[in-house]
């Protein structure tokens, strides 16, 4: 097992001298690993080629993250070491990374060793491909049945969530695009849901979206205008059903763990924790050999044929 690396030119000299030939960087540690292992399994055990899994945390020793892994990459392409040979070996980089909504603020980086998933994040491919009733039954302890029963179409339970959600996307997608500090965004859930898993409340959509003016520093006219054009934005992703583009994933199982609490009512399961286990426990229902997976494929098996 490696040790963590402290500076970028010890990690691209662990990659010369490590026996493995395709180093997959990947953004998260608790999804990316297992997702991104099981689509570079697949490409590269039938090709005979030894692959790594190589985790944010680890370039640099710092925190990780996205900002961690671009950096990474932008000195491997300096030193022309995205693809190489070292003493006989060839190797090449391939960086996983979330979109989050990159497209949209025009910051996405271009490159066949840059994978950015086509949704939000990773979570968004994992919760649309995966079974949430299977999921959601081992891991709250319930019966299959009774699952389907309450939950229903779960495909349903994912637009009507991101539905009820729309404002609080509006909102962060704003702050997102007009770079504003402060608690409308992405990092944390819905501040004008009540509760979470509920309709909006207008009383707190109002203040949040009077906080938001107030730091944009935008004239009322401005503020108006500006506002109006990324909700009719998001309109029309969600009226082509492509909320997943907007809506970040990970709030999927915060969401889906209020409604079976909520669902459950006095019944007991097992509900601590849920948030945690649904994750993985909807990836255990994934499989790996259906046409959605070709979208991360094809690139690592592109890389794999010039090795």
């Amino acid at each position: 097992m490696k040790r963590l690396t402290h500076s970028l030119k010890a990690y691209l000299r662990y990659m010369q001298m490590s026996r493995h030939q395709l180093f997959a960087f990947v953004e998260g540690k608790v999804t990316d690993p297992y997702f991104y292992g099981k689509i570079c399994d697949s490409v590269c055990q039938p090709a005979g080629i030894s692959y790594e899994i190589c985790r944010a945390q680890e370039v640099s020793g710092g925190s990780g993250g996205k900002q961690a892994l671009i950096s990474f990459f932008e000195y491997l392409r300096r030193k022309a070491a995205l693809i190489g040979a070292f003493k006989g070996k060839s190797t090449a980089a391939i960086f996983f990374l979330d979109k989050d909504v990159d497209d949209f603020l025009r910051t996405q980086r271009r490159s066949e060793h840059i994978v950015y998933t086509s949704y939000y994040g990773v979570e968004n491919h994992i919760f649309v491909e995966g079974d949430l009733v299977e999921a959601v039954a081992a891991s709250a302890s319930m019966d299959y049945q009774e699952v389907v029963a309450s939950l229903g179409d779960y495909e349903r339970w994912r637009r009507e969530v991101a539905q009820r959600w729309k404002a609080w996307v509006t909102l962060c997608l704003f702050v997102a695009r007009r770079k504003i500090n402060c608690e409308c965004n992405y990092r944390v859930t819905s501040r004008v849901n009540s509760p979470l898993h509920g309709p909006v409340d207008p009383n707190a959509y109002a203040d949040r979206l009077a906080r938001v003016q107030n730091q944009s520093r935008l004239t009322n006219k401005q503020f108006k205008r500006a506002f109006r054009r990324v909700s009719k934005l998001v309109d029309d992703i969600y009226a082509q059903d492509e909320h997943d583009r907007i809506f970040k994933g990970k709030w999927y199982a915060i969401l889906l763990a209020a409604t079976i609490r909520n669902i459950a009512g006095n019944r007991p399961i097992n509900s601590a924790g849920l948030e945690t286990r649904l994750p993985s426990n909807v990836m255990l229902t994934l499989d790996f050999e259906e046409p959605w997976a070709e979208y991360f494929k094809e690139p690592v098996r592109d890389l794999v044929n010039r090795l």
